[in-house]
């Protein structure tokens, strides 16, 4: 009995002597909860009880203490906004809007209208403010903000550090849900500059449909073009990373007006919308740097740019910023498209069109015989016979962009009706094609001398039309002078 009094006397001083060896005051265990016992520290030696009430006491003021925190969504701050809604939803069953402190009292929360898609009612609404959230003392606040080169969203305010994990949750799963269900990643969209090329938040993207347009007929050679530098790499996106193809190409679309660049953006976005690209059509060409953060956001993404010839004729600041834009505001490894387009190659700075700024050139040209054919098919629909030939009026109106034959077709049904007929024939086809070129040709007339192209083919005419030339040969001067003069017309 004895002998036991001592080893406990021995252990408890001990235990004394130990724990006075270590500083606790500048030691800070961790809490863990578990089971129903109070369980002290016993390294590096044994917690003494007075120790752990203040360890805890500290630890309760350090909890306590405020911080001013912000976390940002980097994304556009529409589209971060509506994921920050849902995902408060999520959470907490709903999103409790607060009135802000003002000058002259209480400023109610702001509703913010969302476009999500290219319906009417595709529109959310969601509140721009502050917001209650269940278990944080103070509101937080959110708002849009920009870094000068984008804009984001901003979620921010005083916390005690015990409540920095319920502001972390929620910005997390806002990411997460603007990564997986954005409201922009995939879509078509319309994307508009201010004057200084700069995308304001406040004028967020808008949407068009890519569904519903004209088909794009170009002559076969210029079409294969198009689906090889521009349609293989959306439509076929993990195959061409296998086989380490980069992602990242420049196209630049040259022609004159009403060729086709406008049909082929438009069947671009539905191919992208069908393999989950994002289009973005930009309306002014000085964006383009702006348009390209904004693609870096979405990828894979096009970016569709037309008439960049208004700044890249002349090698001057705002050319070579085009330039510098085209070399390297995006990584090597980005897997965006930038397809840029002209009405007037000849005026582009030779730089732009070096090899290795551009990865292809495609000329779009008005179409062939055989092309306008298909086109009178097309707009003439069921009123005209599958079987009828249609080789005469597609000789006719070879050269002539869509838009023309589009009229043709639509002054051919006079004829139809004139005669009594439910039906469209080649002759009425012909006939409205020979007006169309003199209307065209009149239209055109100005008092200009001829052309150098038309002088010459003036020449050769009068040099070769002898008695030796056969009539054949002369109907071929004709129409090859003919043509030039057509495209000439079209050009201007």
């Amino acid at each position: 009995m004895k002998e036991d009094v001592i080893d406990a006397l021995k252990e408890l001083i001990s235990s004394k002597t130990e724990a006075t060896k270590h500083n606790w005051d500048a030691l800070n265990p961790e809490i863990q909860y578990q089971g129903r016992h109070i369980t002290l520290p016993g390294d590096p030696g044994r917690m003494p009880p007075e120790k752990a009430v203040e360890a805890l006491q500290r630890l309760i003021r350090d909890e306590n203490q405020a911080f001013n925190m912000h976390e940002i969504i980097d994304a556009f701050p529409h589209d971060a906004l509506v994921a920050l809604n849902k995902a408060m939803a999520k959470l907490y069953g709903w999103a409790s809007p607060q009135p802000t402190p003002g000058f002259f009292g209480p400023k109610p929360p702001q509703m913010v209208s969302v476009k999500t898609g290219v319906n009417d009612e595709d529109v959310v609404q969601c509140p721009l403010g502050a917001f209650a959230i269940p278990g944080v003392d103070q509101p937080i606040n959110v708002t849009f903000d920009s870094d000068g080169k984008k804009s984001f969203l901003i979620v921010y305010g005083t916390f005690k550090k015990k409540h920095r994990h319920i502001l972390l949750e929620l910005v997390n799963e806002a990411k997460k849900i603007v990564k997986e269900q954005s409201i922009y990643r995939g879509k078509a969209l319309r994307l508009s500059v201010n004057s200084n090329g700069d995308l304001e938040m406040n004028n967020p993207p808008g949407f068009f449909d890519a569904t519903e347009h004209d088909p794009v007929l170009l002559d076969d050679d210029i079409l294969e073009q198009v689906e090889t530098s521009i349609l293989v790499p959306i439509q076929h996106t993990s195959q061409c990373k296998k086989m380490k193809i980069p992602l990242k190409r420049g196209v630049l679309l040259e022609g004159p007006y009403g060729t086709g660049k406008s049909l082929t953006a438009r069947m671009t976005a539905r191919v992208c919308q069908d393999n989950g690209w994002t289009f973005i059509l930009l309306d002014r060409v000085q964006g383009l740097r702006a348009a390209l953060e904004f693609a870096n956001r979405y990828s894979p993404a096009v970016v569709f740019a037309e008439d960049i010839d208004r700044i890249a004729e002349e090698r001057n600041e705002d050319a070579n910023d085009l330039i510098n834009t085209i070399d390297g505001v995006v990584s090597k490894r980005s897997e965006i498209m930038t397809i840029l387009t002209t009405n007037f190659a000849e005026k582009l700075n030779p730089v732009i069109l070096r090899p290795g700024r551009l990865d292809a050139v495609i000329s779009l040209r008005a179409p062939g015989p055989r092309t306008a054919e298909k086109l009178m098919r097309h707009y003439a629909g069921r009123l005209l016979d599958p079987q009828e030939d249609l080789v005469p009026a597609g000789m006719e109106l070879a050269g002539q962009i869509p838009a023309s034959i589009r009229e043709c077709v639509e002054r051919a049904k006079l004829g139809m009706i004139g005669r009594g007929a439910n039906k469209l024939e080649s002759r009425d086809l012909v006939i409205a094609a020979k007006t169309m070129k003199n209307h065209l040709a009149l239209l055109n007339r100005d008092n200009k001398t001829e052309t150098t192209v038309e002088r010459l083919a003036q020449s050769l005419k009068e040099v070769v039309s002898g008695p030796l030339v056969t009539d054949d040969v002369v109907d071929d001067i004709r129409y090859i002078k003919d043509t030039v003069r057509d495209i000439d017309n079209t050009v201007n």
